[in-house]
């Protein structure tokens, strides 16, 4: 079998099965979004720091997860983080995410994990079809 034809077939399957990972990953956060809801309920009401796209996609449909959980992931692992222009996220908003029990946080944090692997294989498949596209073809 010569290059381009592993190129373009390693590309088709990771592109594929970027898209059932992301069928997946939806299923998973349906079955947990009444935990989703308690945490940014009660995020909301203590008046931690929400970021915008956090704020704007909690209104959007399910499909949206990776935007409505990515902030809280982020938080979990202690990535620092910018509330608004040059201000930084409070760190009660990290206190509060990392003092979450493993039962309503890991979910969170493993769905987060895979959405980035689904979008590391959907970029990587792009990017394989569209080498082989310009060079190969």
């Amino acid at each position: 079998m010569s290059w381009p034809c592993v190129l373009i077939y390693v590309s088709v399957i990771s592109f594929l099965s970027s898209i059932l990972l992301q069928v997946i990953a939806y299923v998973i956060f349906r079955k947990n979004a009444n935990k989703f809801e308690e945490i940014i309920g009660e995020f909301r009401s203590r008046k931690l720091d929400l970021d915008i796209s956090t704020n704007v996609s909690y209104f959007l449909s399910a499909s949206f997860h990776p935007l409505k959980i990515s902030y809280f992931a982020r938080l979990y692992k202690g990535v620092k983080l910018s509330h608004k222009s040059n201000k930084m996220v409070s760190k009660e908003s990290y206190d509060f995410i990392q003092s979450l029990p493993d039962s309503e946080i890991l979910w969170l944090v493993r769905l987060h994990n895979l959405n980035i692997v689904a979008g590391v294989m959907m970029i990587g498949g792009g990017i394989g079809f569209i080498i082989w596209r310009h060079f190969f073809n």
